[in-house]
């Protein structure tokens, strides 16, 4: 998305229970057409399935190739990096979306302040966020390796790193309200793709039993829905 280096643009996650899933299905929940602001939106995959489902969408993106690609899925659209980003919208959107965003910003929780103003008196914003206490990460610095990637938790683009407290931390002092979060798995599937098979559906399903029982340890992202403070609920 937006904030992520545009020599490894992310793809629209395929795997169950993924931060694309969850972001999708808490839009679904909704049961209306709604005015959504996405920002990072890589090349529109997430736009274009949202904009077939039939919502109003606004989009930003830093990278301008990917934003000429994806701005053919939006109704509105800003090739701008976020944290100059005006946000000049007044109680206009349902939703913002900050999808795998926020960890690449200097100051994430300014982008959120000023973000506030364009959600309308029933908005929210969906945030994923990489969990840097992963069972996988905390095994990793028990042997004394703390090793960059192109991908994943270790993004060499994050300039921050959180742990469910601290991105609750961080979003009560952008002035909003976390009412769900939900773990994402480890994308197995991508790891060994002989799994992504009917046959393994089962074992799939029992690993996020495990995430969802004990998700500071085994969540790979937190995906989160907040609302500002104050709000009557």
């Amino acid at each position: 998305m937006a904030e992520k280096s545009s020599l490894r643009p992310y793809k629209l996650k395929q795997f169950k229970y993924n931060s694309h899933y969850w972001t999708l299905k808490f839009i679904r929940n909704a049961n209306r057409p709604l005015r959504i602001l996405d920002i990072g939106t890589a090349d529109g995959y997430l736009g274009a399935i949202l904009k077939q489902q039939g919502h109003y969408l606004v989009g930003v993106e830093r990278d301008c190739s990917l934003g000429q690609r994806a701005r053919e899925f939006y109704d509105g659209f800003h090739i701008t990096d976020i944290e100059a980003f005006g946000f000049p919208y007044k109680d206009e959107f349902d939703f913002i979306l900050f999808g795998d965003v926020l960890e690449h910003l200097v100051d994430p929780a300014a982008v959120l302040r000023r973000a506030v103003g364009c959600l309308n008196d029933r908005g929210e914003v969906i945030i994923s966020l990489p969990n840097v206490a992963n069972l996988f990460i905390r095994l990793m610095l028990l042997f004394g390796r703390w090793e960059y990637s192109d991908r994943g938790i270790l993004d060499r683009t994050h300039l921050h790193f959180y742990t469910l407290a601290t991105l609750k931390k961080m979003i009560a002092a952008a002035s909003f309200r976390v009412i769900e979060v939900v773990p994402t798995p480890l994308a197995v599937q991508l790891v060994f793709p002989v799994t992504d098979t009917a046959i393994f559906a089962p074992l799939h399903e029992l690993h996020y039993l495990a995430v969802r029982l004990r998700k500071t340890l085994l969540a790979y992202q937190f995906v989160v829905r907040a609302v500002p403070e104050p709000r009557k609920w």
